[in-house]
């Protein structure tokens, strides 16, 4: 016992310390263990990884197609059904389209029907420079040209309007035929007619003896119908050729299609101030009409005295003057050259140029649009499915009938894609303000503005006035839209085959368009799992506090009332908080 005792006390002076230095050196060990385990473990894990992602590698390497056959075909068999709809889609529209595009039987012989009838897309059957065997004799080219210059004023009964200009501006645009002219020379032929009727008895004539006023539902000034005439029928004054005759025909049916929505707005209107539509300021089709976006204007600022604001004219200057050089060069080759070109002056110019856009709204040309119908990529397939012609159509209209203008345009048998519309000031704002579009703003609207006297106020020799005074709710309205002229379903020229995940269509990837649906999914889904309005996160409506009946009713400061409840007032906020501090008769800022 005597002998432990010196281990002991040196037990009892250093036990602890030593005790310590064992526990430190038994953890170290174990740490060491336990980490070298696990990192051979994640080795072992990543290395297995590695080569599962290896041997699936090497499987689609091997295999292009899905491992699973049941797979493989049952997709095939969904995207075979989804062509199939698509097809019948497109076949529908199609044979209803057949029923609007109709040819004039009873005004046209059967042999130039012949030539035209059933010949959709025509830039599939005639070739330009058109060849000779596909080239018609010249009497039936100036039947049509007769057939044009008569049927316009009964195009124009459809909207209850009425035709006063001349089809044939031969005699009055000497100045080599120049597209712009037609509207100048309308324009003086419709002042010499407000001049003349205002000499006659200060248009009293126009008033019947039960005061209703004499004349068409809807003004067309005699400019706006001649410039009209110009642009659609740049060979008016002249014999057309083959292509023109079909593009012509095609403007019709696009014409009657516009001036039947003016009809159906106006519904059964008899009078002028019944209309909701009463003046058409321009109609425009094809290349003249340019998908830009405009500029707010300043509110309050009056008109120039022709019928153009100072902010509407920089608009239509700048957003005109840009492309000004491209237009009149486009209508002075365009008319000049198919005029002169069959006589031996200048080279023909392909009349289907910058007459139909692509999806993006970029005008194409002719060249592009046959190379397009002759091409099995999937890439030119908008193109094959529909041609797409802009228009563009202002008014003088009430500005509460515009949604029924815009639903007009949607419901119409020959569809108009409304892509942009501009609301304008009163009847006298500027209805040229989309752009000079090659006619120098020659009319600048004097055919609108010499009837209201110049926009100088009051009536304009001796027409009654249809300005603000009479109809302060009448605003101009520019519509922009695309009607489509399907082309004969053919699923084989589609090109499904070819597309890729790289296959660019409307401008994007489908690899993309995947991603952005997927995306737009993803936004849309929250909303749906949003609890109603008035319900706790469960569903259940939420209960009210109980109340001690001993209590007073709380009474509620003035200013924090809460909003009513549904039915009292609906869709109205409630009072603004009085913030603590704030005095009561200083208003709160608006955020």
């Amino acid at each position: 016992m005597e002998q432990l005792k010196p281990a002991l006390e040196f037990l009892k002076k250093y036990g602890f310390w030593i005790a310590v230095g064992i526990i430190l050196l038994g953890s170290v060990g174990v740490w060491f263990k336990v980490t070298g385990d696990l990192v051979a473990e994640s080795d072992r894990r990543a290395s297995a990884i590695r080569g599962d992602v290896s041997q699936v590698k090497s499987v689609r390497a091997e295999v292009p197609e899905h491992p699973n056959s049941l797979s493989h075909e049952e997709m095939e068999k969904m995207i075979e059904n989804r062509e199939d709809q698509v097809l019948d889609a497109w076949s529908t529209v199609f044979e209803k389209q057949k029923d609007i595009l109709v040819w004039p039987e009873k005004e046209l012989t059967s042999e130039l029907l012949d030539h035209y009838r059933d010949k959709i897309p025509i830039e599939s059957y005639i070739s330009f420079p058109i060849l000779d065997e596909e080239k018609i004799p010249t009497a039936l080219l100036q039947q049509y040209r007769y057939y044009i210059a008569n049927v316009l004023p009964d195009i124009a009964k459809i909207a209850k309007a009425e035709w006063t200009a001349k089809f044939d501006t031969s005699n009055s645009s000497a100045m080599g035929g120049m597209s712009g002219m037609g509207g100048m020379s309308g324009m003086m032929d419709d002042m010499g007619g407000r001049m003349m009727s205002g000499a006659m008895g200060n248009g009293l004539s126009d008033i019947s003896i039960s005061g209703v006023k004499k004349g068409p539902l809807v003004r067309w000034s005699n400019g706006a119908q001649s410039e009209l005439v110009s642009e659609l029928f740049p060979w008016a004054s002249r014999r057309p050729n083959e292509l023109e005759i079909y593009y012509s025909q095609e403007n019709l049916w696009i014409l009657r299609q516009l001036l039947a929505i003016i009809a159906d707005v106006n519904d059964e209107a008899q009078q002028p101030f019944e209309a909701q539509i009463r003046e058409i300021n321009k109609l425009s089709m094809g290349r003249k009409v340019r998908f830009i976006a405009g500029k707010l204007a300043s509110p309050g600022i009056g008109g120039m005295g022709m019928g153009m604001g100072m902010d509407e004219m920089g608009m239509g200057m700048g957003m005109g003057m840009d492309d000004m050089g491209m237009d009149m060069g486009m209508d002075m080759g365009m008319d000049m050259g198919m005029g002169m070109g069959m006589e031996g002056g200048m080279s023909e110019i392909d009349p289907a140029d910058n007459r139909y856009v692509d999806p993006d709204h970029q005008q194409i040309t002719g060249s592009q649009l046959r190379s397009a119908f002759e091409s099995d990529s999937p890439t030119d397939a908008p193109l094959k499915v529909a041609k797409r012609v802009p228009v563009m159509m202002s008014v003088v209209i009430d500005q509460r009938a515009i949604p029924e203008l815009l639903a007009a345009c949607g419901s119409a048998p020959l569809m108009v894609q409304v892509v942009q519309t501009r609301i304008l000031g009163g009847p006298g704002a500027a209805s040229r303000s989309s752009g000079m579009d090659g006619d120098m703003g020659m009319d600048m609207d004097m055919g609108m503005g010499m009837d209201r006297g110049m926009g100088m106020g009051g009536p304009s020799m001796g027409t009654p006035s249809t300005g603000s005074e009479l109809f302060p709710l009448d605003v101009t309205v520019e519509v922009y839209g695309l009607i489509h002229i399907y082309n004969p379903p053919q699923k084989d020229k589609l090109g499904v085959d070819q597309i890729t995940s790289e296959t660019v269509i409307d401008g994007e990837t489908m690899a993309e368009k995947v991603e952005n649906e997927k995306a737009a999914n993803n936004v849309a889904a929250p909303d749906s799992a949003l609890p109603a309005p008035g319900t706790n996160p469960a569903g259940e409506p939420p209960v009210a506090p109980a109340t001690d009946p001993s209590q007073p009713p709380a009474t509620v400061p003035p200013g924090t009332e809460p909003s009513p409840a549904n039915g009292e007032n609906p869709g109205q906020p409630g009072a603004v908080p009085v913030q603590p501090g704030a005095e009561a008769s200083e208003p709160l800022a608006a955020s």
